[in-house]
C-alpha cells in the first residue's frame, strides 16, 4: 500500500509515493513518471518486493523533466536529497538503489544515474534532446523552458544528456535501455544515446520487435516482462548481462500472415464487445468494438453494423456508426497483426429506445461486408461489468452487461411500494418550474456505502402523464443512521437522495396541472417507489 506525501528538500517541495518492502527485500526502486502520468508504471510494479519510491514530476504547478523548472536546475538537487534521505532512513546503500522510468521518466533515470552516481539504471524509450522534445509539447514546454520557450533555452536543455555522457568517468554501471523500431523516437531520440552508453561495463540494449508496437507508449507495454525481470534481479542484488539483444516475436512473415488472416476471414465468426454505456439528454450512448476477424487477400473492406435487440422471437434493429480505433490490433491479436482501424462502433445521435415495449431484450450486433457478401450476427458481451440506468418519461432503461452477454431492460419507472425499505422525505419545495426533494431511501441488507449503490428518480404522475427526472445519491450518515435497525451491521451512509446540488430539477417540459410526487430507487433487479407528496405546476412562463 502506497503512502502519498510531500517533503521539502532545499528549494522545492517534492511529491512522492512510498511503499515499504515486503519481508526481507532491502533494495530501493526509484520510479520516475512519463508525460501524462502522475506516478510511473501504475500497478505494474505490484509484484516487486523491495522498497518503492515513486516521485511525481510536479513543481510549482508544472513538470520539470525532473531536471529544470522554468530553467531552474535546482529541482534535481531537491529530488536527489529526497532519494538520499530515503536511503538513509531505510539503510539502503547506493549500489542497492535502482532507477526506473519510461519516456520522460527514462531520461530522468539516466540523468540521475549519471549525475548522482547510481549504478543501476533501467530506461525505456528515453528522450535525448530534452529541449527539442519539450518545445511545443503542450504544457511541458513552458514549464521546463520558461515562457516563450526561447531557442537558447531549447539548446541548453538539448545539451543536458550529451554533456553528462561526455563528462562520464565511471563506467562501472548496470545500464538497461529499451526501445523498438516501431517507435519513431528510436531514430529521433534513443539511438543518440547508444554510442556513449556502450562504454559501460554492463551495457544492455533491448530492441523490442513486434508488429503490435506501432506507437511510443506501446514499447513499455510489449517489453514489460523483460523490464520487470531486470527490475526483479537488480533489486535483489543481481545484474543480468544481456548486451545488445532483440526481444519479441520479430518481423512477420507477410505471406504466412496474409494466408492466415484470409482463412480467419472465412470462418463463421464475428466479434462484438460493449466498452461504454451512458445516457445523455434522453439518448443512449453505446460504444465498443465490433468487426469480422481477419482480412481478405484483397485488403480491408468496409463493414456495416447494426444493433439488434431480441425478445420472444421479435427483434428491433438500429444502425450503428463505425468508429476509428487505434489499438484493436493489440487487444484482439490472433497470431498475426491485423489493424481493424474501423473496428469500433457507436449508436447514432437519435437512439432513444422509445419504440421498445416494456421487457428485457438480448443484445447482439450484426456485422456485414457487402463487398465480400458476408453477414454475421454475434452476441454482444462486455469484458467488464456494466450497469447503467436512466429514466425516460414513464420508463426506466437499464443496460447491464458482462462476459456472458448484454441485456437492455425497459420497465415502468414506478415500482413496488413495500414496507421492506427505509424511506423518509426530509425536505421538498417548488420554486417556479424547479422542484426539489431529498431524503432517506435504502434497502436494509443491501449496502449503500457508495454513491453508485442505486439510482434514484423523481417521478411526477398526473392526468397528463408520467414524467421522471434523475436524482443523485449523497452521503449523509447523520440522516440515515436513525433508520438502521438494531443489530443491522450494514453500511447505509449513501442511502440518501437529492436533486443535483440540492438546486431542484427543471420541470418546464411538464404540462401544467396537479401531480403526485413519487421517488423511485432502482437497485439490483428491483425498483421501489415511495410517495413524496404532491405538487401543482402552473403554466410555464
Amino acid at each position: 500500500m502506497y503512502t502519498e506525501a510531500t517533503e521539502v528538500h532545499g528549494k522545492w517541495p517534492v511529491e512522492f509515493q512510498y511503499r515499504p518492502a515486503r519481508g526481507d527485500h532491502r533494495g530501493l526502486l526509484v520510479v520516475f513518471s512519463s508525460v501524462g502520468s502522475k506516478y510511473g508504471f501504475g500497478n505494474a510494479l505490484d509484484s516487486v518486493q523491495c522498497h518503492i519510491l515513486r516521485i511525481r514530476d510536479h513543481f510549482d504547478g508544472g513538470a520539470s523533466y525532473y531536471v529544470a523548472r522554468d530553467m531552474d536546475f535546482t529541482v534535481s538537487d531537491s529530488i536527489r536529497t529526497l532519494i538520499e534521505s530515503f536511503m538513509e532512513r531505510l539503510g539502503v546503500p547506493r549500489d542497492r538503489v535502482t532507477l526506473l522510468g519510461a519516456s520522460k521518466g527514462g531520461s530522468a533515470a539516466l540523468y540521475y544515474g549519471l549525475k548522482y552516481d547510481f549504478r543501476n539504471i533501467v530506461a525505456s524509450t528515453p528522450q535525448y534532446f530534452l529541449g527539442s522534445y519539450s518545445h511545443g509539447h503542450g504544457q511541458l514546454g513552458d514549464a521546463v523552458l520558461g515562457e516563450g520557450q526561447s531557442a537558447e533555452n531549447v539548446a541548453t536543455m538539448d545539451a543536458v544528456m550529451r554533456d553528462l555522457l561526455d563528462k562520464e568517468t565511471d563506467f562501472d554501471r548496470n545500464v538497461y535501455v529499451v526501445s523498438s523500431p516501431g517507435d519513431y523516437q528510436y531514430e529521433q531520440e534513443v539511438k543518440h544515446f547508444l554510442p556513449a552508453l556502450r562504454r559501460y561495463e554492463n551495457y544492455n540494449f533491448l530492441f523490442v520487435e513486434s508488429p503490435t508496437v506501432r506507437r511510443h507508449d506501446e514499447v513499455v507495454r510489449q517489453g514489460l516482462p523483460s523490464i520487470l525481470s531486470i527490475v526483479y534481479a537488480l533489486t535483489e542484488g543481481a545484474a543480468p548481462r544481456w548486451g545488445d539483444i532483440r526481444i519479441g516475436p520479430g518481423p512477420e512473415d507477410q505471406e504466412k500472415a496474409g494466408e492466415y488472416l484470409a482463412g480467419l476471414r472465412q470462418e463463421d465468426t464475428a466479434l462484438a464487445v460493449l466498452a461504454r454505456a451512458s445516457f445523455a439528454d434522453g439518448h443512449a450512448r453505446l460504444s465498443g468494438h465490433a468487426f469480422i476477424p481477419g482480412v481478405s487477400r484483397e485488403g480491408e473492406a468496409k463493414e456495416v453494423k447494426r444493433l439488434v435487440l431480441e425478445r420472444r422471437g421479435e427483434s428491433w434493429a438500429w444502425p450503428l456508426e463505425s468508429t476509428e480505433e487505434i489499438r484493436l490490433y493489440r487487444d484482439y491479436f490472433d497470431q498475426h497483426f491485423c489493424e481493424y482501424a474501423e473496428g469500433g462502433f457507436r449508436t447514432g445521435e437519435d437512439v432513444t429506445f422509445e419504440s421498445l415495449p416494456h421487457g428485457t431484450f438480448e443484445a447482439s450486433i450484426c456485422v456485414s461486408s457487402p463487398d465480400e457478401k458476408i453477414e454475421r450476427r454475434t452476441r454482444l458481451i462486455a469484458q467488464r461489468i456494466i450497469d447503467v440506468r436512466h429514466s425516460m418519461g414513464d420508463s426506466e432503461l437499464i443496460v447491464r452487461g458482462n462476459k456472458n452477454g448484454v441485456k437492455l431492460t425497459r420497465r415502468s419507472v414506478v415500482g413496488s411500494d413495500t414496507d421492506g425499505v427505509r424511506f423518509s422525505l426530509q425536505n421538498s419545495w417548488k420554486r417556479d418550474r424547479l422542484v426539489h426533494a431529498e431524503g432517506v431511501f435504502f434497502l436494509p441488507g443491501r449496502n449503500a456505502e457508495k454513491k453508485n449503490h442505486a439510482m434514484y428518480y423523481l417521478v411526477l404522475q398526473g392526468r397528463h402523464g408520467c414524467f421522471s427526472f434523475p436524482l443523485e445519491a449523497k452521503k449523509n450518515a447523520g440522516a440515515t443512521r436513525p433508520h438502521v435497525a438494531a443489530g443491522d451491521v450494514g453500511t447505509y451512509h449513501s442511502g440518501y437522495f437529492s436533486t443535483p446540488g440540492e438546486s431542484g430539477v427543471d420541470v418546464s417540459s411538464v404540462p401544467a396541472g396537479r401531480y403526485r410526487m413519487l421517488v423511485s430507487m432502482s437497485a439490483g433487479g428491483s425498483l421501489f417507489t415511495k410517495k413524496a407528496g404532491s405538487v401543482v405546476l402552473g403554466k410555464a412562463g
